[in-house]
């Protein structure tokens, strides 16, 4: 059922802002100046904001497997593999994630490599590698059961703020805030906040406006519905006709709701060439050379075949047999044959990724400065790990071999 005040004519309120030290702050002085039934005080407003979102909730959550339990290691699985990536997308990774690692024993027990390739395709791996070290945290600090004082779980590896109140308020009903991009956009607009918001003063008003707005033992309840209004009605482009909150918000009013936020311009996207040296094994049995990338930055801990950045008019040949020895202490002669290429985006950069065919030289080879394996076709992507560039290169390459493709 729809509540039909959702949805009718805004009414005409005025609002006032101030600088300072506190600069773009939002206050108010909310005016009901035609009688509709409008609040006449912020802190009526605010319980207005309250009441809808959670009648709104109550009809519209969608069915998601993380919301069917209360298990604190079940949500923050969720949270930390929602970080960055679409809800449809996490749904089966996060299933099959609780069948192979159910417990927080059972992914501290496990070896790295096997939750990397748990992880495979999700991306932003230093997720992966946080939860690993958390969970060994909480076996070998809280005993194997998983914190439940707000302090104690922000302590541990890769988990912030954010997450931190997903998983008390979510998990243990406590009455803690989160502020994430969904609850950014919706109390940027609703309460016209000013300001970049990834900004030091603007998230501190931001998180604490959040707190404010919890209603005292719902917390659980709230969060969700912050976050699911915000997933599915305050999106980039608003979808104002359906939304609760469309005659309180501020940013609707002004008549541009898009104009809130304001982040700061996106940075300048720039562009490179990477070039992975392709090296089979001279017995001719199929397998690839793989070396492991540091297990700190970026695709931390997952394999690849010998990649570097080309230097400016370097030749993807000369590129290729740079990576091989850089990367894998390998001599090789690159043929001038490109096995397979494609282009992917990390953050600010846009990067074209060639495979260049190599043959070993004879040379002997120098100590790996990284590990380095010779993976037949059925171990890529299983026992070595790759990440999701990794993965399409060497399956194109397969494919053009006339390979079985495992991925």
């Amino acid at each position: 059922m729809v509540c039909r005040e959702f949805h009718r004519k805004p009414a005409p309120y005025t609002f006032r802002f101030w600088a300072g030290r506190d600069a773009r702050r939002y206050t108010e002085s909310v005016t009901d100046t035609d009688g509709a039934g409008a609040p006449s005080s912020e802190r009526e407003r605010r319980q207005e904001v309250v009441t809808r979102l959670l009648a709104w909730y109550g009809g519209a959550q969608r069915d998601l497997p993380w919301r069917r339990t209360h298990d604190p290691y079940a949500i923050w699985v969720s949270e930390m593999m929602l970080q960055q990536t679409q809800v449809a997308t996490v749904i089966p990774y996060w299933q099959r994630w609780m069948e192979r690692f159910p417990t927080v024993a059972s992914l501290a027990e496990a070896p790295l490599d096997d939750v990397l390739q748990a992880w495979q395709g999700l991306g932003y791996y230093a997720r992966a590698r946080n939860m690993h070290r958390a969970a060994q945290v909480i076996r070998d600090l809280h005993g194997g059961i998983f914190p439940h004082i707000y302090e104690d779980v922000l302590a541990l590896p890769g988990i912030g703020r954010y997450t931190a109140g997903a998983i008390c308020s979510i998990a243990y009903g406590q009455d803690v805030p989160l502020v994430d991009a969904n609850v950014i956009r919706i109390l940027c607009r609703i309460f016209g906040v000013h300001g970049d918001p990834k900004s030091t003063a603007v998230q501190a008003e931001l998180w604490e406006l959040a707190e404010s707005l919890i209603p005292a033992g719902q917390a659980r309840e709230f969060n969700q519905a912050m976050m699911e209004l915000g997933a599915l009605v305050c999106e980039s482009r608003p979808k104002c006709g359906v939304c609760p909150m469309q005659d309180l918000c501020a940013a609707y009013a002004s008549g541009d709701p898009t104009s809130l936020p304001e982040f700061a311009p996106r940075p300048v996207f720039t562009s490179q060439t990477d070039v992975s040296a392709i090296l089979h094994h001279p017995s001719g049995d199929g397998r690839v050379l793989l070396v492991r990338r540091p297990a700190e930055g970026l695709w931390g801990g997952l394999w690849e075949t010998p990649r570097i950045t080309a230097e400016p008019d370097e030749p993807v040949p000369a590129a290729a047999e740079r990576a091989a020895w850089e990367a894998a202490g390998i001599r090789v002669h690159a043929t001038g044959e490109i096995a397979a290429s494609l282009k992917h985006g990390v953050t600010t950069r846009k990067i074209t990724l060639i495979g260049a065919v190599c043959k070993p030289t004879g040379v002997p080879e120098s100590p790996p400065p990284t590990e380095r394996a010779w993976a037949a076709t059925e171990e890529l992507g299983t026992r070595y790990p790759l990440s999701s560039p990794q993965a399409k290169l060497l399956q194109r390459i397969l494919a053009k071999e006339s390979q079985l493709s495992l991925f």
